[in-house]
């Protein structure tokens, strides 16, 4: 079921690219001949409006825009201004980036606006860590370490993270709050005993104590100032997540160059399936989906930007060389580069295809 959902979230986020392209060909007056659902064979033509044929395809996944494109036709695309053709073309993006903000700014209208938590709070505790063992509890701020009667305050999650660390291989107390809630934690304070794992019988993922702290917690405001705060951390989390898909997408053409290899951060469709169907995700409700799906949707717009032939980023570069030189495109010479993107392209997803496969499975 988890890999059906997530079937349908990508497909829906490729016809919301798709529709992008589709109203902003509309607008400018190209002729779009079909919008299609799912992709070639042919299973069925729905119907027909305003000259586009909207079609049904036997490939259940995403789908596709046909826009007119001989030259001598009315209404094809490289009749049109480099401007119209450069919004067409970036449209598809766009419109996949705004969907990331709106779902991004529903989900912290209703969830909250999330605050960086200066203490030290637990969001969960590995199962047969030294912190299950010792019974310590999630949801709870460390105040601090008991060492031979001495007591360690620990403020900051870093500061907790220096001191297990300093003491790993020992038997320490670890002095907790009581629960803690969105208000604050209650005032009792516990003791847990607790076995620091030195770093050869630390599994890996984990650190000494097993325990994984919470970096923030999602905090209501007045109703009426609810949505306003939650678009503005919605448009701060896209830009914040673009910047990260564009590093991470830096450092992989820097490994594919000066090493050969694929860094162990980056998943491949299989990868990203396994962590979605494997984890909590589709579990959690319709925020979780919800957020699932904006961080998708921006991946999505990310990756169709990039200057790559074959990808609508290495089509806007081919148009703004038109600019720049003043001379009409080649058609041949676009072509040629564009298979060489589908190759680097279909290298790279097998590729990281093969590695996600001999991680998962083997």
């Amino acid at each position: 079921m988890s890999i059906i959902i997530f079937i349908l979230i990508l497909s829906t986020l490729v016809i919301i690219h798709e529709l992008g392209h589709f109203f902003a060909a509309k607008k400018v007056g190209m002729k779009v001949e079909e919008f299609g659902l799912g992709y070639p064979p042919l299973a069925a033509k729905i119907f027909k409006w305003r000259e586009t044929v909207f079609s049904l395809n036997w490939i259940p996944f995403g789908g596709f825009v046909r826009i007119r494109g001989e030259e001598e036709k009315l209404g094809a695309f490289h009749q049109f201004s480099i401007n119209q053709r450069l919004g067409v073309i970036l449209a598809g993006a766009s419109v996949n980036f705004l969907f990331g903000v709106l779902a991004f700014s529903l989900v912290f209208s209703i969830l909250g606006i999330p605050t960086p938590l200066k203490e030290p709070r637990l969001a969960e505790i590995s199962p047969n860590s030294p912190a299950a063992t010792a019974g310590i509890p999630a949801n709870v701020n460390i105040l601090g370490l008991k060492v031979n009667d001495e007591f360690i305050a620990t403020p900051t999650t870093q500061e907790v993270i220096d001191e297990i660390t300093a003491k790993q291989g020992e038997t320490v107390i670890i002095v907790t709050s009581g629960q803690c809630d969105q208000l604050g934690c209650e005032e009792e304070k516990q003791e847990y005993f607790a076995y620091l794992r030195s770093p050869e019988e630390t599994p890996q993922g984990q650190g000494s104590l097993g325990v994984i702290f919470q970096p923030s917690v999602y905090l209501h405001y007045p109703w009426y100032e609810m949505p306003f705060r939650g678009i503005w951390y919605g448009i701060i989390q896209a830009f914040w997540l673009g910047g990260m898909i564009l590093n991470g997408l830096g450092d992989l053409l820097i490994n594919l160059v000066t090493l050969g290899q694929v860094p162990e951060d980056i998943a491949g469709p299989v990868g990203i399936v396994h962590q979605a169907t494997s984890g909590k995700i589709f579990a959690e409700g319709f925020l979780a989906v919800l957020s699932f799906s904006g961080m998708l949707s921006i991946n999505l717009a990310i990756l169709n930007i990039l200057p790559i032939p074959a990808l609508d980023g290495g089509r806007a570069v081919f148009i703004l060389i038109e600019r720049i030189t003043g001379r009409k495109r080649i058609e041949k010479i676009e072509q040629y580069f564009n298979y060489a993107g589908y190759i680097f392209l279909l290298s790279l997803l097998i590729l990281v295809t093969i590695r996600d496969v001999v991680r998962i499975f083997i």
